[in-house]
């Protein structure tokens, strides 16, 4: 098995409710490195951060881009492999970050970036195993959910493209597809599993909704929503409540997530259809 020490970057803002359930699901190895990007936290957070040996790196709210504070983040990292994880993605087993180093061992040279499942309530991933992506593969999405809440870099790749700064959101999506264009390969650890526990309010689940559907339609064909499947995740949801597959918290934040999706597959559809020809008569 790969022994490689990792960097793990995690980008925080008042997230001491979630944070302590990540870092301590980690299991760090004694040569493995831990960064927090910390953009004005008051409630902890930066306290609970250095408990566990972090190296904070500030960054102002003013200045704050998703792709920003990565890059700030990777530019601290001292090891070939970063890893980039969210204040809410919890591990979802003890070997967690064993799974990635035994991924890193068996990693063709080819391969720039690796992602590992984000576990919802819906979500059925596959145990074990790596997929590999090249060419176009990623026109049809990675079929789970993934991204830089759970996403491995190798840095001297980093080095030559940054993240792009500018970008509201879709960041890790601009490099997979760069990273592919340049003839380089994406891949996915299927055993490197996390689960969502963001406790954000409504109102930001249905923004952060519209954001990750403008970036996926940035790239390929999403699945459009629609009142009728709305309805049908909010059954389900009712029926998971129960048996503790997801709390009230996420239910909320699913269902605001998924109107905010429908909302902005609606506003991407106007915008595209014809423009009506006000001086068109009918024959």
């Amino acid at each position: 098995m790969s022994s490689a020490p990792l960097s793990l970057v995690i980008r925080t803002l008042n997230a001491a409710d979630t944070l302590g359930a990540v870092l301590t699901g980690l299991r760090l190895g004694e040569a493995d490195q831990l960064i927090v990007v910390d953009s004005g936290s008051s409630d902890g957070t930066v306290a609970l951060a250095r408990s566990h040996g972090a190296e904070l790196v500030p960054i102002r709210k003013e200045d704050f881009s998703y792709g920003r504070a990565l890059n700030r983040g990777f530019a601290a990292a001292r090891h070939e492999w970063v890893l980039s994880l969210s204040a809410h993605t919890i591990p979802a087993d003890a070997g967690f970050l064993d799974s990635y180093r035994k991924a890193i061992g068996r990693f063709p040279d080819s391969v720039s970036a690796a992602v590992g499942p984000i576990l919802g309530e819906f979500d059925a991933a596959l145990s074990g195993g790596i997929t590999y992506f090249e060419g176009d593969d990623l026109g049809r999405g990675f079929g789970f959910g993934a991204g830089n809440p759970n996403s491995l870099y190798r840095r001297k790749v980093w080095l030559r493209r940054p993240f792009d700064e500018e970008l509201g959101g879709g960041e890790d999506l601009q490099w997979y597809f760069d990273a592919l264009k340049a003839g380089e390969t994406v891949a996915a650890v299927h055993a490197a599993r996390v689960h969502y526990r963001n406790r954000r309010s409504m109102k930001a689940f249905y923004h952060k909704g519209r954001v990750d559907y403008r970036a996926m339609a940035r790239f390929f064909e999403p699945h459009r929503p629609s009142l009728a499947g709305m309805l049908i995740r909010a059954a389900k949801l009712a029926l998971y409540l129960p048996m503790g597959r997801v709390d009230w918290a996420g239910a909320k934040g699913s269902l605001a997530h998924c109107w905010g999706n429908y909302i902005e597959a609606r506003a991407l559809a106007q915008a595209q259809a014809p423009t009506p020809n006000p001086n068109h008569t009918k024959p």
